[in-house]
């Protein structure tokens, strides 16, 4: 369902600059030439993907594309926010040549993708002492491995880890590193192990549930989303922004859950230099009160309670270990926590999820917390599913049929419940 800002302007999109280097020669691109542009960002994944459709003279330039040509695109709203990327043509769709003019679908991404996907490593991370996770994320893996130019936002862990990487790429490793992160002043005990790995338009982010759900509302773009607003109620809109409706996408999968262990599980440990046997259980209504949430006034669901000690673990985990390769201090049982308390993280912060679609704002990138309420009056109306979300992914399009762009972002909370 597409839905609208009120009071609009006629185009919201401007193409600043576009170039692609072609046959070694950068060759710039007009708005005339560009039909199409489409942009992601995912809260669930490292990198920026984009799509631009375009069309050339009688030149035919555009036919001697073939990828891994670098491009530079910038581009910008009426309110003058701008995003500028470099990127690099990794797929070729769509080629139509008529009356000598080429139409072309460049897929892009950025140049940390194509070395992620060609790089395997096989090595020990964290030789000796162990090293602080974060650190290890931005100085050994997208600094070091990938040579990453972009920002690189890390919040360190404060636990240390070695390990050996068993032919894994860059991105892989730094996933397996999130799930066993337990961020600086977290102990590990209250559920606080997990981090989210996503790049935005300023960059990388490696930071701790935690701390996105305990962050602020945003002040980089309109924190307040405003359900059914009418313009002739006169509230003062600064800050705000106003849409027709939303779509819920999907509530709490308790299945889903139930599989993942995330209520209920048991983690059993066999250390291989002493062959001690241990069993890890792990339950959600231990930890639900005292971990960090985006709604922290909510109260615990009542399907959770039926998961007390009593039932019967949804999920058995197997760890094999052997203390004796670790130096003392880099690893501890603490980590046969980790995989139960981050795979909870997960299915809690993501628990459920609205769709929402309005024209224009480039300021917005995921990862942000907004509040979303829906309207009525001057008050705000008791609804389930009023209250703060945090926006898990945007989808950016623009094209020339209708000069304007339609942001799509699908936004995430930890409500309770259903719609």
């Amino acid at each position: 369902m597409t839905t609208q800002n009120i009071d609009r302007p006629t185009s919201n999109f401007k193409l600043d600059g576009l170039a692609i280097e072609i046959d070694g020669e950068p060759i710039s691109f007009t708005p005339s030439h560009l039909l199409f542009l489409r942009y992601i960002e995912n809260i669930r994944s490292a990198t920026i993907k984009m799509v631009i459709t375009l069309t050339d003279s009688a030149t035919g330039v555009l036919s001697k594309i073939e990828g891994m040509e670098p491009v530079i695109v910038s581009f910008s709203d009426h309110e003058d926010n701008n995003i500028t990327l470099q990127m690099v043509v990794y797929d070729v769709q769509d080629r139509q040549v008529r009356d000598g003019k080429t139409k072309i679908s460049l897929m892009l991404c950025s140049q940390d993708v194509m070395n992620n996907a060609s790089t395997k490593v096989s090595r020990r991370f964290g030789k000796g002492e162990g090293k602080d996770i974060g650190t290890m994320v931005e100085e050994d893996i997208l600094k070091g491995l990938l040579a990453s130019q972009q920002n690189i936002d890390v919040e360190k862990s404060m636990n240390k880890l070695s390990f050996i990487s068993n032919f894994w790429d860059p991105f892989t490793i730094i996933k397996w590193l999130a799930a066993r992160a337990i961020p600086s002043g977290g102990s590990g005990q209250n559920a606080s192990c997990g981090y989210a790995f996503f790049g935005t338009k300023t960059g990388y982010k490696f930071w701790s549930y935690d701390k996105l759900a305990s962050q602020a509302l945003t002040t980089e773009a309109p924190n307040q989303i405003m359900v059914g607003y009418q313009k002739e109620e006169n509230e003062n809109m600064e800050n705000k922004l106003a849409i027709d409706s939303v779509d819920p996408i999907g509530s709490t999968d308790v299945l889903q859950g139930l599989n993942y262990g995330s209520y209920n599980s048991m983690t059993i440990t066999l250390d291989l230099a002493d062959m001690k046997y241990e069993e890890h259980p792990f339950n959600i209504t231990k930890y639900y009160d005292s971990v960090a949430r985006l709604n922290p006034e909510k109260s615990l669901p009542k399907y959770y309670s039926g998961f007390n000690e009593d039932v019967r673990h949804t999920r058995i985990m197997t760890k094999l270990l052997d203390t004796a390769l670790f130096t003392e201090g880099t690893f501890t049982q603490d980590v046969t926590k980790q995989v139960s308390q981050a795979a909870f993280r997960e299915i809690l912060f993501y628990n459920k999820s609205v769709d929402i679609s309005f024209t224009g704002k480039l300021d917005y990138e995921v990862g942000q917390v907004v509040e979303l309420y829906n309207y009525v009056g001057r008050d705000k109306k008791e609804d389930p599913t009023n209250g703060r979300y945090i926006i898990g992914h945007i989808t950016r399009e623009y094209s020339t049929s209708t000069d304007e762009m339609i942001t799509h972002m699908l936004l995430y909370t930890d409500i309770p419940g259903n719609y």
